[in-house]
């Protein structure tokens, strides 16, 4: 077939560019590789860019929400407290401590304790006046051992007595400390022999001896007894010393001693005591204030010395400081160590100058550096200043790579491809990509060529099949009216028979102007559908009922062609429908059923079924007929086409059409099955009425009666 200019221009416009655009590409091939490897070093720095970004922003948004949150904190709770809350509360990972200092960066709190005479005594050697009553003290020791309660309860309180004696009046320093041990042991054995009354009076006796010495020893003796005396107390005793102990009510005491004094106090509570809660909080609390004064001593030995510097008091002239940050590598861990001013009410209630927040800066930058290192791309490390590795790369590090770096709080960050010969393959394996895109872009411009070719082709097509429907139209019209007129006119002008001749010949005239009829209805309904003017109007109907008057008056019409009509058509089931156009939608089926027959044989059945299933009515013309051919179930719905196999039997092309409008006017939709054995169904579906939507399906057997409803 000829393409006018028109099609040839368009045609041309579709490929040319195509064709200019694959060109283009193939050269641009050429050099990608050398390109992918020179924008490496770009995409690395890039990457750089974006890491250090994302970690400077961690670590500012993490630092300064902890310093401000400590603010309301430190006062409202205490240092203790306030670290747990920043890492529980506040959710601020990393958060380790917080620490007070002064204007020389000298600890304000957590106070360490002091280490001066170690324990315990009786193990010392002592000679001359001094060793009064130590060697029976060694001796009851021994005893205690052996679990020989009575003999040592004898010697300890004769030890006291002797100590006390040579103590009367100097009060010696020495003999001091062994009348408590004394005094501590003897009520150690007379708890074993159930004598706690007596074990409570010496308690009391070491507590009056310790209570005012500022030796660490005698100290951490006091602390001891007070355990001792609570365990021997009410529970009240108990949790408030736990308490104490929490708070660092005893900041002179051991670490070691005050927490297995808390455990202790814990431990002596029952699992269902009310008292639970506030004893698993003063555990915690215990716990981080054991690592506060740990990190302390590391504090005052390592980094005091580095932060004097910057807390220390300046001139008028030069503006206070808001915030120092040190970073350091020296430690088990990584660290980070920001300082903030105290405010005026922390200054007054506390007596410090700054705040300092200690953080693990492994757990401040993981979920930064997690999420960077899942890059596949790159690999990134992180150093101190000093070179100390925060975090390594999960990849070998190439060796002859200069890795492109940048600084950020102390920090070095470093990017390099995580493999480069990949790196290098992989930009060939897309140059081949890019290639094989170029030719497939090349074959569809072609094959959207072809498909053009063929989409005009068809246009051309479907203009010549409206101009042969117009000449077919015409040859519709012209039959029936031909005989219309023949028979008339024999009529008119007396030309029968007789009166049988007559009424013969008037049947003639009534079924051709009825084919006239039904083509100008179809042909009117087509141009109204198209121009949207076709329209219905909707009223709630018992479809079964419907559908029986139909079959009643058009099942005479379908015997004289040899069709024996089988319907199943119960009531009951309501639909909101045009009833006109649902008479004419099913006519129009049974017509196709009945012209499109079996061609070898004269009589066939045809069966009209109802039913509805959940909320759809549904109605099927079954047939025997020659069926459609494949791939063409859904185009039978479109203007003017007819099946492949319609052969030299008559029609426009317009009627299915139009029941396709009529369902889906309706909200419903109708559809072309092949059916098992031979044969059609034409299935319509439509929505049940509102009222009607919890029908029950109902199915009912055919009924076989020819042309009668059941």
């Amino acid at each position: 077939m000829r393409l006018s200019q028109r099609h040839l221009l368009a045609l041309g416009t579709f490929l040319v560019p195509l064709i200019m655009m694959s060109v283009l590409g193939w050269n641009e091939l050429q050099n990608s590789r050398q390109m992918a490897i020179v924008s490496s070093e770009g995409e690395a720095r890039q990457f750089l860019a974006r890491a250090e970004d994302a970690i400077t922003r961690q670590i500012n948004s993490r630092v300064t929400q902890a310093l401000n949150a400590s603010i309301r904190w430190i006062v409202d709770e205490s240092p203790i407290r306030a670290a747990i809350k920043l890492r529980d509360v506040e959710d601020i990972p990393g958060i380790l401590d917080v620490l007070l200092i002064d204007d020389d960066a000298r600890l304000v709190w957590p106070r360490l304790p002091l280490y001066t005479v170690s324990l315990p005594l009786i193990r010392e050697p002592s000679t001359g006046s001094d060793s009064q009553g130590i060697p029976d003290l060694v001796a009851a020791e021994l005893l205690m051992q052996h679990g020989r309660w009575h003999e040592a309860a004898e010697k300890l309180a004769t030890v006291v007595e002797l100590v006390r004696t040579a103590n009367q009046g100097s009060r010696r320093w020495t003999l001091l400390r062994a009348e408590a041990h004394a005094c501590f042991m003897h009520a150690t054995a007379l708890r074993k022999l159930g004598q706690n009354a007596a074990a409570r009076s010496r308690l009391m006796e070491v507590q009056a001896i310790t209570s005012t010495s500022s030796s660490s020893e005698l100290i951490d003796l006091n602390l001891l007894v007070k355990g001792v005396l609570a365990e021997l107390g009410a529970p009240e005793n108990r949790i408030t010393l736990l308490r104490e102990i929490a708070e660092d009510g005893y900041p002179s005491a051991t670490d070691g001693l005050a927490g297995a004094i808390a455990e202790r106090m814990a431990e002596s509570f029952d699992a269902d005591s009310p008292l639970n809660d506030d004893i698993q909080r003063y555990l915690i609390e215990n716990k981080q204030r054991a690592a506060s004064r740990e990190f302390a001593s590391d504090y005052s030995q390592v980094f005091s010395y580095q932060v004097r510097p910057r807390v220390r008091s300046r001139d008028s002239s030069t503006p206070p400081m808001s915030e120092e940050r040190l970073v350091s590598t020296d430690t088990a861990y990584p660290m980070l160590l920001a300082i903030r001013p105290a405010t005026e009410e922390e200054q007054n209630q506390l007596q410090c100058s700054f705040v300092a927040l200690h953080f693990d800066l492994d757990a401040l930058i993981e979920p930064t550096a997690t999420s960077l290192a899942n890059d596949e791309s790159y690999a990134l490390s992180i150093t101190s200043r000093n070179g100390a590795a925060l975090w390594a790369p999960t990849k070998p590090v190439p060796s002859d790579y200069v890795a492109p770096s940048i600084e950020t709080n102390g920090l070095t960050l470093r990017v390099f491809p995580a493999d480069p010969e990949k790196r290098l393959a992989d930009a060939d394996s897309a140059a081949n990509k890019r290639a094989l895109l170029v030719l497939a872009l090349l074959f569809t411009a072609l094959g959207g060529a072809l498909w053009s070719w063929r989409s005009v082709s068809r246009e051309a097509e479907l203009a010549a099949l409206k101009i042969n429907l117009v000449s077919r139209v015409s040859h519709e019209l012209k039959t029936p009216l031909a005989l219309i007129r023949m028979y008339g006119e024999t009529i008119g002008m007396g030309r029968v028979r007789d009166p049988g001749q007559t009424s013969e010949f008037g049947s003639i005239i009534a079924r051709e102007s009825e084919r006239l009829t039904t083509l100008i209805n179809r042909i009117l309904d087509f141009s109204r559908q198209q121009s949207g003017t076709l329209s219905y109007q909707t009223e709630p109907h018992d479809i079964g009922q419907l559908l029986r008057t139909t079959a009643y008056a058009y099942a005479p019409h379908l015997e004289e062609k040899g069709v024996i009509l089988i319907d199943s058509l119960p009531l009951g089931i309501v639909v909101s429908c045009d009833k006109d156009g649902l008479e004419g939608a099913i006519i129009n089926l049974l017509e196709n059923a009945t012209k499109y027959g079996p061609n070898d044989d004269n009589e066939h059945e045809v069966e009209l079924i109802l039913q509805s299933h959940q909320k759809l009515a549904i109605i099927e013309v079954q047939d025997r007929g020659r069926g459609i051919p494949s791939g063409e179930h859904n185009r039978i719905f479109e203007g003017f086409f007819r099946a492949s196999n319609s052969g030299e039997i008559r029609g426009a092309g317009l009627g299915l059409g139009i029941v396709q409008h009529f369902a889906r006017a309706h909200e419903g939709d109708i559809e072309a099955l092949p059916r098992e054995g031979g044969g059609t169904i034409m299935r319509i579906t439509l929505p049940l009425a509102t009222s009607n939507t919890n029908s029950p399906s109902t199915t009912h057997a055919p009924n076989k009666t020819p042309g009668t409803p059941t």
